[in-house]
């Protein structure tokens, strides 16, 4: 009678298997999202900044050997002041490759407005337009020189700049207007221009001779101090 008080029914097993919660499927859900401590995300990032302070150090050793290996006239070499006179030289190809690159398409664009002068029996327009338009030009030019106040060749370069873009801004504008006018216009434009390529070269020439007697002078000073010397 004991014994059977003591021993479990199947019945009752089966009530006390229901009630326990299921371990099975709470041991995948804790592998799935294991949790991490913080120490332990360190622990991580440490040795990646260990390892990019080695490269760093690394670079810099093999950086200052081969320093060490290069031979002295290397290092002697003035590379910043030959960088620089690569960043002067390439600059001076730009600007003449822009200044030719200018002139051709103002050569282009007068022919085309010759010959649409011819075609529209308008040849009378040709020589009053440049002649008018090279009269604007010194008048603007009178004007613009006392209105901007600044050094001669600063001033006179962006006097000549402001004059080229009006005169640019007169030939997309006279397509606007009809034959007769067009034509007089186009080649007012080409006058305006066409005067202003002349005031340019005239202001290069001025530039260009005192370059020249500071290249003589200098040129003649060795040659002065090597004949006192004899």
């Amino acid at each position: 009678m004991a014994s059977s008080l003591l021993t479990p029914t199947p019945k009752f097993q089966i009530n006390r298997f229901k009630n326990q919660p299921s371990q099975l499927h709470r041991r995948p859900f804790l592998l799935a999202h294991p949790q991490r401590s913080p120490t332990c995300f360190m622990k991580i990032i440490n040795p990646q900044f260990g390892e990019t302070d080695k490269v760093k150090l690394q670079l810099s050793i093999a950086k200052e050997r081969l320093w060490e290996a290069t031979p002295d006239p290397v290092k002697e070499f003035p590379w910043r002041k030959a960088g620089d006179e690569l960043l002067k030289r390439l600059m001076f190809i730009g600007q003449a490759a822009l200044k030719w690159s200018l002139i051709a398409v103002f050569i282009f664009s007068s022919v085309s407005d010759v010959i649409f002068s011819i075609s529209r029996n308008q040849e009378l327009m040709i020589p009053v337009g440049l002649l008018i338009g090279c009269l604007i030009t010194d008048y603007l030019k009178e004007i613009l020189q006392e209105v901007i106040q600044a050094s001669e060749d600063k001033g006179l370069n962006l006097v000549l700049a402001s004059i080229s873009c009006l005169f640019v801004l007169t030939k997309v504008i006279s397509t606007y207007f009809a034959a007769r006018a067009q034509v007089f216009l186009l080649h007012v434009a080409n006058g305006g221009l066409l005067q202003v390529l002349w005031l340019w070269r005239q202001l290069l020439k001025e530039n260009d001779e005192p370059t020249k007697e500071n290249v003589f002078s200098s040129d003649q000073e060795p040659s002065l101090a090597a004949d006192a010397k004899e």
